[in-house]
């Protein structure tokens, strides 16, 4: 029985040690504190523009988070639903205490998971420089023998937090940081990356005036996260956000002090996240913008904390007082925890495998923020595959398979100089990769790879069989213009003239296949029928893309040796030369996305390999 040890309880360490125990391992995940397991330091959410993408194939593949937040979210809604269903993304807000408790009792019923309180300082190897990792070190000195180590270390790491002048050398929430690791980690042959994120500050439920706010409800028709649930298992009372919006004089304010942000004052050097910058970053970047929506989230039912999305800050805490007061509805708010910036260590992802696996040190892995991501759902992503490639399992998910493999693609074979953030447009077969044919996709993955039991396969056999059975079924059927015409009137439908094929009438942008389901024997299932209806609706489209992605497959699919020697092939340009052999690309596909091999450069590329094989 394999070994492992997990470094982190995070989300990506989650899914990591479910992932690895699951498939036989022997697990031991070390956290700082027992307390921070699944921690939500920032928003207490799950889903979201891409996100809610990404948590639906981790739970197509057999991962745990789609279904925590289906048993603990307190509001639930589907985004983008004006635009097609490629970008719909579930979001739900979640109970942060209910689903810290979920993980951690899935952890501790997991036969084959031990979980233990402490600081691993040193990752072994064989020697000095070893090229295999034996054990791990914690921070009393005891040494603990193993056969992989999966690092998942957030934004712990070598962590401080920040605001105004204010620095404490914790990790987020004040919990303890990791600082043994770091300087093991560079020792070890990666040089470390330094990188922020913030939250905003908590108040109190009590202290605001929602009648100045817009209510922004849950959706009444639920979307569960997991495919195992149904609308009508996760049913339940959910509760409100609300929006309001910062004003003239919030605007003012940060003006007037940005000196005194410690963002801009000096006292942090790392390197932000683009797509979710602080108030005082939209206010100085966006300076023609009048105002920006500020949105009021509960943290939990157990709780009168309320969370301040969009309002992130390193002010100080005078301003910071000031500052949220200028909002409409939090004149006389009460901060029960300041708003405060967070930097951490990173390593450059390009460093490991598609595996997440460090090329040069076997049995070593990593997942999560510690590879320059951001978010509970990349990193549980990461956590996955980390944890299915260190126990043995062969998977292999790839651009054209699903947004996971869009993401771990990015992070290690372009690497990134800013927390990485996914979204639709990182996916060029978005039409493919859409959340509600996460299942069909890679659901026979997780069961090649192991995760996914025998039963839920049969399930899902059944609903692939039906979806095929009722497409064909609707390019049989024809109705006729009496049978159709009073549908088409009341959906303001153009007539039809003669009898007219099913599936045709569907593709109408103002129709569905539930309109016609009294034309059609079979009674299938609501996620059957959606299925159906979108395979139909847009199949000229998914042809096109189908195609693409199977010419990008035949290129993915052209390996190139591991042993070649690219500072030899005379046509290649230095720079090629150089990120080619730093990076070791396992195909063309691979190599093609490396930022300075150019077209010529595969070119050449091509014909010396095609010289290999003669």
């Amino acid at each position: 029985m394999k070994k492992i040890i997990v470094i982190g309880g995070g989300h990506a360490g989650c899914e990591a040690a479910l992932a690895t125990a699951r498939l036989g391992a022997r697990v031991t995940l070390f956290a700082l504190s027992l307390d921070s397991i699944a921690l939500m330091p920032c928003n207490p959410c799950v889903g979201g523009s891409a996100k809610g993408h990404l948590v639906r194939e981790i739970d197509a593949l057999g991962g745990q988070m789609g279904k925590a937040i289906d048993a603990t979210f307190i509001q639930s809604r589907m985004l983008n639903t004006a635009k097609g269903p490629a970008v719909y993304s579930l979001r739900a807000q979640a109970d942060k205490k209910r689903y810290m408790e979920y993980m951690k009792q899935v952890l501790e019923s997991e036969p084959n998971i031990s979980l233990r309180e402490g600081e691993i300082t040193e990752i072994l190897t064989e020697d000095e420089g070893g090229t295999r990792v034996v054990g791990v070190r914690t921070e009393s000195g005891g040494a603990i023998p193993c056969d992989a180590v999966i690092v998942c270390t957030g934004t712990y790491l070598n962590a401080r937090c920040l605001y105004g002048e204010t620095i404490t050398h914790t990790g987020p929430n004040g919990m303890k940081n990791a600082r043994g690791l770091s300087e093991n980690l560079q020792k070890l042959g990666f040089p470390l990356q330094r990188f922020k994120t913030g939250t905003p500050a908590r108040i109190h439920r009590r202290s605001i005036d929602f009648s100045k706010m817009a209510v922004q409800p849950g959706d009444e028709k639920i979307v569960p996260f997991s495919f195992e649930n149904s609308a009508g298992e996760i049913a339940r009372e959910q509760i409100a956000c609300h929006l309001t919006y910062t004003t003239h004089e919030t605007h003012e304010l940060i003006r007037a002090s940005i000196h005194r942000s410690a963002m801009y004052s000096g006292l942090i050097t790392a390197t932000g996240t683009r797509y979710c910058p602080s108030i005082e970053d939209k206010i100085m970047r966006f300076a023609d913008k009048e105002r920006h929506p500020v949105f009021i989230e509960p943290e939990g039912l157990g709780t009168q904390e309320m969370y301040v999305q969009g309002m992130s800050s390193a002010l100080p805490e005078d301003v910071q007082i000031e500052v949220y007061r200028s909002v409409p509805g939090l004149e006389n708010c009460e901060i029960m925890r300041v708003a405060y910036a967070i930097e951490y260590d990173c390593i450059d992802a390009t460093q490991l495998t598609l595996g997440l696996e460090a090329k040069h040190i076997a049995g070593l892995f990593f997942a999560g923020q510690i590879c320059g991501s951001s978010g509970y759902e990349e990193a549980a992503a990461q956590g996955l595959i980390a944890g299915l490639a260190a126990a043995g399992a062969e998977i292999e998910i790839g651009r054209a398979d699903g947004y996971i493999g869009v993401l771990i693609d990015d992070l290690v074979t372009k690497g990134t100089r800013e927390p990485y953030r996914m979204m639709t447009s990182r996916a060029e077969y978005r039409l493919l990769l859409r959340q509600d044919n996460a299942d069909l996709r890679l659901t026979p993955k997780g069961y090649a790879a192991g995760l996914i039991p025998e039963k839920r396969y049969a399930a899902f056999l059944k609903k692939s069989d039906a979806i095929e059975k009722g497409i064909a079924a609707l390019r049989k059927i024809s109705v006729s213009p009496e049978d159709a015409d009073s549908i088409l009137t009341e959906k303001n439908s153009t007539p039809i003239k003669s009898g007219v094929k099913l599936s045709d009438l569907i593709k109408r942008p103002e129709l569905s296949y539930i309109d016609f389901k009294n034309f059609i024997p079979q009674n299938y299932d609501e996620a059957v029928c959606e299925q159906i209806n979108i395979q139909i609706k847009y199949e000229g489209y998914i042809s096109i893309q189908l195609a693409q992605a199977e010419a990008f497959r035949k290129i993915e699919g052209k390996l190139l040796p591991p042993e070649i020697d690219y500072e030899k092939i005379s046509g290649l340009r230095i720079e090629a030369r150089q990120k080619l052999s730093a990076l070791r690309p396992v195909n063309f596909g691979q190599a093609s996305r490396i930022t300075g091999v150019s077209p010529a450069d595969l070119s050449v590329l091509m014909v010396y390999v095609k010289t290999l094989t003669h």
